[in-house]
């Protein structure tokens, strides 16, 4: 498969704060509110140091994955290491019973914010965030905290060049996001032990080049999710006949696709587009950012009328339960010892 469909745009014009009659800047808004409006996926043209990181920080944010398995398991979330208090943020593990293959780590808020953190609230979805000491690795958080901080500044320009493109107040969209929640993943899809895969079809190839699936197909819950994923690939888009399209790695470029609460916000004129990852005898890494509003955000279409829409955090929690990494989490648990 070849990418055919998903534009691929270049968003120097918004990030050097050209005005809105700049042609640069209006074609630019323009191609992201097609591609939102179209295809549900694009793909940005973004150097690191476009956004004042470092060129190898991606890799910098990697080296979670080379803690020994004692180290992850003790940031591990309650469902996976029952002493641990932390339900929404922390590492998971690999599910053997699921298609899904994928071990990581859920980032929030507070590695950047540490003000947004509010354990007394007994709400997971505003516990802090597990971290590793930083004598485990050194740097580790202030480069975690620097992406974060990074990619909530360009969630933020996205959104605006959306209210801008679809001809509403910027407020409208960019006031929920006032202290948002927004989620910093980092992921490995290890090599499939081949035990697991000798009773899946493979998904495409043949020999050596067989793929099978390794992330199960389903659209983003949230509002915009910013990817980095590595040059092995795997990322596929549902195209509108049903076929799959691979999503190409590219150097300097983040893949970007838009959630199913932003489809809901928008009447469905945005597309949330179903994904899925495909592997199985490589080792695959990828970083999303999920661009959230905060948790306590009334949600309301622009031309709701007034029905009062839906809080934020209250629908998140409903849909996120859908993926296996979150099946059986609940929103109020039991004290624990």
């Amino acid at each position: 498969m070849t990418q055919t469909s998903i534009p691929h745009i270049d968003l120097t014009p918004l990030l050097e704060g050209a005005g809105g009659d700049d042609p640069a800047h209006a074609d630019s808004v323009a191609a992201i509110v097609d591609a939102a409006c179209r295809s549900g996926f694009m793909t940005v043209g973004i150097a690191p140091g476009q956004l004042a990181l470092p060129d190898d920080i991606h890799a910098r944010l990697l080296r979670f994955f080379e803690l020994d398995a004692a180290a992850k398991q003790r940031l591990a979330r309650h469902k996976f290491e029952p002493a641990n208090h932390n339900v929404y943020r922390g590492y998971f593990p690999p599910q053997n019973e699921d298609p899904t293959w994928k071990e990581g780590i859920d980032l929030g808020a507070d590695i950047a914010h540490p003000e947004r953190a509010d354990a007394a609230s007994g709400d997971p979805l505003r516990e802090p965030t597990p971290q590793p000491p930083a004598a485990s690795l050194p740097g580790w958080s202030d480069d975690v905290a620097a992406y974060y901080t990074a990619m909530e500044s360009l969630g933020g320009v996205i959104a605006a060049a959306l209210a801008e493109g679809l001809g509403m107040p910027r407020n409208t969209l960019m006031q929920p996001f006032e202290n948002g929640n927004s989620t910093l993943r980092l992921i490995h899809y290890p090599e499939r032990p081949a035990e697991t895969l000798a009773s899946m079809p493979a998904v495409d190839g043949q020999g050596d080049a067989r793929r099978w699936m390794v992330g199960v197909p389903h659209c983003d819950n949230g509002f915009i999710t910013l990817l980095w994923q590595d040059r092995v690939g795997g990322l596929q888009v549902q195209t509108p006949d049903g076929d799959w399209e691979d999503v190409a790695p590219r150097d300097n470029a983040l893949v970007v696709n838009f959630g199913r609460l932003l489809s809901d916000w928008s009447g469905g004129r945005i597309q949330a587009t179903e994904h899925r990852i495909v592997g199985g005898t490589r080792s695959r890494h990828s970083i999303p950012f999920f661009f959230e509003p905060a948790v306590e955000a009334t949600i309301e279409a622009p031309n709701a009328d007034g029905d009062g829409g839906y809080v934020y955090g209250d629908r998140l929690w409903q849909r996120m339960q859908a993926f296996v990494e979150f099946q059986g989490l609940e929103r109020a648990p039991a004290a624990r010892d």
